[in-house]
């Protein structure tokens, strides 16, 4: 669409939002709900949608954050690396000291908005390998997990969109492994630039390393195919702009409660003794008044991988003895909540470019930039319209290298990758430090697929308001370091080949400091950033043993009424990004709540 209509869906909105439907006064809300969804991000959204199809059911969602409305940043594709950290619409976590990444600290952002996450990460729309879903079924012994039953949930979410500049899209993508009515938008690059045709030239002179693959969603997720990204022509698609459209968000039955932070789930003893989710409590702040309400049938919790363990160990479900040092009441004492937290590690390679059209203009000449949002503020057209690549690569790392004589292989399947590449027209980093003042560069973002460092979320106080302790525990075991530097060399190799031939001026600054493997980890350990995919943290349970904060249907361990959606219940890390995991295991559990209630 273009900037005019974009207009006008928020000018339609906020109509709405006038009539009540988005409420920012807490004693405005009504008392008698069906269902009550904590956290309106990237899950929250798809479960309320969903439920309110049913005009009998009433939901109310409360979201901690503000609207998604009329934020520049936010919905304008390009912006998405300024959309976070420290803004006022974002979780402004921060890690403990990384003991394996030289004790540095780092920036740890979630949503805080209508949309969650899904409003302000870069878009990056991947579903994962088939594997990675068996994989899920046969750990938990629900085969409904399986690719075969998911794969249509991600058709149902889907709207597959025309690109910005409307070009011929004829081998990008197979159209038939997506969906055409969804709500959500999710289309190809609109603004394809030089760099991508040296991209995929290199997959014509490398098949064998780095294969073209023609759909990075079809399943089989090795090769180097074109960005997919959750972008409706020119503007971010979130979760909130998708399932909280101004059709869905006008239904009588649906109520959202924004400015309104959740502070614990009520319990309350059923008659077979058991604790029951019997409602929530939930304030503006600290020292504000405080309001609850019970839902009659379910809280559903999507919260995300630091909200949600968070607010269950408030509520008394976590470790016992934890709770106890805080002087919380225990509920049920599960030691998994909060455990198990992974994130893939990230790191930039850079090399200089034989160029002076990168995306560096912009940062070099304010005119360039005044320019590009004239024209995309006017004609939703132009590099404004993409987010940070027009191409992704997922990778393996040959069976027969030494790694693996070391360790065990922590992907899902062959189907899997070990790495990622994104590509940069321009200098790109994840680390909190100022780009360079002058110059042309090339990026290539690697991302390390399949971790095997843990790290947890723990409380430090009762206090709902105080943040806890975020530990990913980045790099801690040698397997990432290993990985990370197998890609790095990779990385090295894409960009020596002959289609770079006269464009690539060698590598940038310190990463040429860095040949031998033993100044290649110190470089990994100093380099290495978070993506922001924590998962895991309220996993779901194996059917082997009695573990997990979650069973196969989502339902907290040791109470009734209450789930958790969102990518804490993911046992494993996806080998990819997980905004489109979260939406079709939104889509999936609304069915299995509406399976259970009527």
């Amino acid at each position: 669409m273009t900037r005019f209509l974009s207009s006008l869906l928020v000018a339609s909105s906020l109509l709405s939002s006038a009539l009540g439907v988005i409420l920012t006064d807490a004693t405005t809300i009504a008392k008698d709900y069906d269902f009550v969804v904590i956290g309106a991000g990237t899950a929250g959204n798809v479960i309320a949608n969903r439920l309110t199809e049913n005009p009998n059911w009433k939901v109310l969602v409360v979201e901690a954050g503000i609207s998604n409305e009329g934020l520049y940043l936010v919905s304008t594709p390009f912006f998405g690396p300024q959309a976070s950290p420290n803004k006022a619409w974002t979780w402004n976590y921060t890690t403990v000291p990384q003991t394996a990444c030289l004790n540095r600290t780092m920036n740890y952002q979630r949503g805080k908005l209508l949309g969650g996450t899904s409003s302000i990460n870069y878009m990056i729309y991947t579903r994962g390998s088939h594997d990675y879903w068996d994989n899920i079924a046969n750990y938990t012994g629900n085969p409904t997990w399986n690719w075969t039953n998911i794969e249509p949930y991600y058709i149902k979410a889907e709207n597959w969109t025309e690109p910005a500049d409307h070009h011929n899209t004829t081998g990008q993508f197979d159209p038939s492994v997506h969906g055409f009515s969804g709500p959500l938008s999710v289309s190809l690059p609109g603004s394809p630039n030089e760099l991508s045709t040296r991209i995929f030239n290199t997959t014509l002179e490398l098949p064998d390393t780095y294969p073209f693959l023609e759909d990075v969603g079809a399943g089989n997720g090795i090769g180097l195919g074109w960005m997919q990204a959750t972008i409706d022509v020119d503007v971010r698609a979130s979760s909130a702009q998708a399932y909280l459209a101004p059709k869905f968000i006008a239904r009588p039955n649906l109520d959202v409660l924004i400015e309104q932070q959740v502070t614990k789930i009520l319990f309350t003893k059923n008659s077979k003794g058991l604790p029951h989710a019997s409602g929530i409590e939930f304030s503006a702040g600290p020292n504000q008044r405080k309001f609850t309400v019970s839902p009659s049938k379910e809280v559903i919790l999507s919260g995300g991988s630091i909200g949600s363990p968070h607010l269950l160990m408030l509520s008394g479900v976590g470790d016992a003895g934890e709770l106890l040092e805080q002087n919380i009441d225990i509920v049920f004492n599960n030691p998994q909540v909060g455990k198990n937290l992974v994130d893939h590690p990230a790191l930039a390679n850079h090399w200089i470019a034989n160029s002076t059209q990168t995306l560096d203009i912009y940062r070099e000449n304010a005119t360039d930039l005044t320019l590009a949002e004239q024209q995309y503020n006017t004609t939703g057209t132009g590099t404004l319209v993409d987010n940070v690549s027009p191409a992704i690569g997922f990778f393996r790392i040959p069976a027969n290298e030494s790694l693996f004589e070391q360790f065990t292989d922590l992907t899902s399947g062959p189907n899997a990758g070990h790495y990622e590449f994104l590509w940069r027209d321009g200098w790109g980093s994840f680390l909190p430090v100022p780009a360079p003042t002058v110059g042309f560069f090339t990026t290539i973002t690697q991302v390390m697929l399949a971790p095997a460092s843990r790290g947890s979320v723990t409380l430090v106080s009762p206090d709902p308001f105080t943040f806890p302790k975020v530990d990913p525990g980045f790099l801690t075991n040698e397997y990432d370091v290993q990985t990370a530097r197998y890609a790095i060399k990779s990385a090295r190799a894409f960009m020596n080949a002959t289609a770079w031939d006269g464009y690539n001026l060698g590598l940038a600054f310190d990463d040429a400091a860095f040949q031998t493997d033993e100044e290649l980890d110190l470089f990994i350990r100093n380099n290495t950033a978070p993506i922001y995919h924590p998962t895991g943290t309220n996993r779901m349970e194996s059917s082997a043993k009695d573990d997990g904060v979650v069973d196969s249907f989502l339902q907290v361990k040791g109470v009734t009424g209450l789930r958790v959606v969102d990518t804490s219940v993911f046992p494993f890390i996806i080998e990819g990004h997980p905004e489109a995991p979260t939406y079709a295991l939104a889509e999936r559990a609304a069915d299995v709540i509406k399976s259970a209630w009527q």
